[in-house]
């Protein structure tokens, strides 16, 4: 087969009318990367919360932390 046969037959390939099955497979390809896509977006999501409440907690500590040390850093006033 020629480059120019490859040619008309890639082209005739793209303009004929899709079958039903070709149709069907490609809407099944993109459900199929969409899904993908979304289990990435919520194992990132995921991710930055777990993130964010490490984070939270490990700052409450520091704030209590700094409370307890500011408390026993006072003199005790009512002797």
């Amino acid at each position: 087969m020629t480059g120019r046969e490859i040619m008309i037959n890639f082209i005739r390939d793209i303009l004929r009318p899709k079958t039903l099955e070709e149709i069907l497979s490609k809407e099944m390809r993109e459900a199929y990367l969409s899904k993908l896509e979304a289990e990435k977006a919520l194992e990132y999501a995921t991710s930055v919360v777990e993130y964010n409440r490490n984070r939270m907690r490990r700052l409450e500590e520091r704030i209590q932390a700094l409370h307890k040390e500011s408390t026993s850093d006072r003199p005790n006033q009512h002797q």
